[in-house]
C-alpha cells in the first residue's frame, strides 16, 4: 500500500534526452542540467572522464586515444551503453547523496518512437536507478511548455525543430491526432554548412563552427543581414589552416532548402486533418519550437507560404522540458489523459 507521505519523498525527474542538448529537471531543484549531450571516454582505460560541456570542449584537443561521442542521433539513442554512462554521470554530480527513494523519471521522445525504441530507454532508466518511467511525445511536451491548452477539442498546430528531429502535428484533446517528420534539423542544417564552405572556399571547418556560423549569420528575410563572421579551417589546396570571412548571403541557400521543406511537411500534414479542426488551424496558428525555432525571418517565410499565422513559443529550446516539468507536476492528471496509454511504460 502507498503510504500518503511517499510522494513528497519522491524525487521526480524530467529528462529531455535531445540530440546535442540533454536537459534535466527535477521536482525538488527545478532545472539543474542544459548541456551537450556529449561523453568522452578514455578507451584505453575504459573509462568516462568527462560529459557535457566538458566533453565537448575536447573535441579535436586530446589523444586519439580520447574518443568524444554523442550517444543521440535524429533523436534516439544509438549507443545504450553511452547514454546510460552519461545519464549516469550528470545524475551523480547532480544528486550527491544516493537515492532516498527511486525517483520516477519522465522522458520525451519522438512522435515516432516505437515499442523497441521506448523499451531500449526504458532498460538504460532503470540501469540508473528509476523506480518508474513515463514517455510523452515530445509535440505533447512542447504544447504543454508553451502553455497550449492541449485537453481542448480543439486543434493545435505545432512544428518542432530540434537538432535531430524535426516534426510537425496536430494535438487535440491531449493526443497527437496527424504528425509528419522531415530531415532538416539542427545537425543536418551544421553540415550542409560545412559543404557550403568546402564548395565556395575549399575550406573545411568542424562542426562547432558550422553551428556557430548557423547560430550568428542564418536569415531567412527577403533582405538578409549584412553582417559577416570570419572563421578558420582548414584549407583543402593548400593543406594549412586558413581564414574566411563569410557573409550571411552565403547561407540563404542551404536555409531556404531547410525552410522550403518545413513547408513541404506541414503541407503534407495539413492535407490529412478532419475537416473539423482545419478551422481552428488556421484560427489558432502555427507555433513553433525547437532550437531551430530561432532562426531569424523562419516565422515570417512560413507565413508567407502557408498563409497561417506563424508564432514562437516563449524560450522554443526549452519548451520540451518544460513540458516534461508541468506534467510530472500533475502526474496524476496526465494518468488520465487520453494519450497516457500510449505514451507511458513502467518497470
Amino acid at each position: 500500500m502507498r503510504h500518503a507521505f511517499l510522494p513528497s519523498l519522491t524525487r521526480t525527474i524530467g529528462i529531455d534526452l535531445g540530440t546535442s542538448r540533454l536537459r534535466i529537471w527535477t521536482n525538488q531543484d527545478g532545472y539543474i542540467v542544459d548541456e551537450p549531450t556529449s561523453i568522452a571516454v578514455d578507451t584505453e582505460r575504459d573509462k568516462v572522464i568527462a560529459v557535457g560541456k566538458e566533453a565537448r570542449e575536447m573535441i579535436g584537443r586530446v589523444s586519439d586515444k580520447i574518443v568524444v561521442s554523442r550517444p543521440m542521433s535524429a533523436g534516439f539513442m544509438t549507443n545504450p551503453e553511452l547514454t546510460q554512462a552519461m545519464l549516469r554521470v550528470f545524475l551523480q554530480k547532480v544528486f550527491k547523496n544516493p537515492f532516498f527513494l527511486k525517483p520516477i523519471f519522465m522522458l520525451s521522445v519522438p512522435s515516432e518512437a516505437g515499442e523497441a525504441e521506448r523499451s531500449a530507454l526504458l532498460e538504460v532508466m532503470i540501469a540508473v536507478g528509476a523506480r518508474e518511467v513515463y514517455f510523452v511525445d515530445q509535440l505533447v511536451a512542447a504544447a504543454i511548455g508553451a502553455g497550449v491548452p492541449i485537453a481542448d477539442a480543439s486543434g493545435s498546430f505545432m512544428l518542432h525543430l530540434g537538432a535531430g528531429v524535426v516534426e510537425t502535428g496536430i494535438i487535440s484533446l491531449g493526443s497527437i491526432i496527424q504528425s509528419h517528420t522531415g530531415s532538416w534539423g539542427g545537425d543536418e542544417l551544421d553540415r550542409a554548412i560545412q559543404r557550403v564552405l568546402r564548395q565556395s572556399d575549399y575550406l573545411s571547418i568542424g562542426l562547432a563552427t558550422a553551428e556557430k556560423l548557423k547560430n550568428q549569420l542564418s536569415d531567412l528575410r527577403e533582405q538578409p543581414s549584412s553582417k559577416n563572421l570570419r572563421v578558420t579551417g582548414q584549407d583543402l589546396l593548400e593543406s594549412a589552416p586558413r581564414e574566411v570571412l563569410v557573409p550571411a548571403i552565403a547561407l540563404q541557400t542551404v536555409l531556404n532548402q531547410a525552410a522550403v521543406e518545413y513547408v513541404q511537411i506541414m503541407k503534407k500534414l495539413l492535407e490529412k486533418i478532419p475537416a473539423e479542426l482545419t478551422s481552428d488551424v488556421i484560427d489558432k496558428g502555427l507555433l513553433l519550437s525547437g532550437g531551430l525555432a530561432n532562426l531569424k525571418g523562419l516565422d515570417g517565410f512560413l507565413l508567407n507560404h502557408l498563409g497561417i499565422p506563424v508564432s514562437v513559443v516563449d524560450e522554443p529550446e526549452r519548451a520540451v522540458i518544460k513540458g516534461v516539468a508541468r506534467i510530472l507536476q500533475n502526474l496524476d492528471l496526465f494518468k488520465e489523459s487520453i494519450g497516457y496509454q500510449s505514451t507511458q511504460l513502467e518497470e
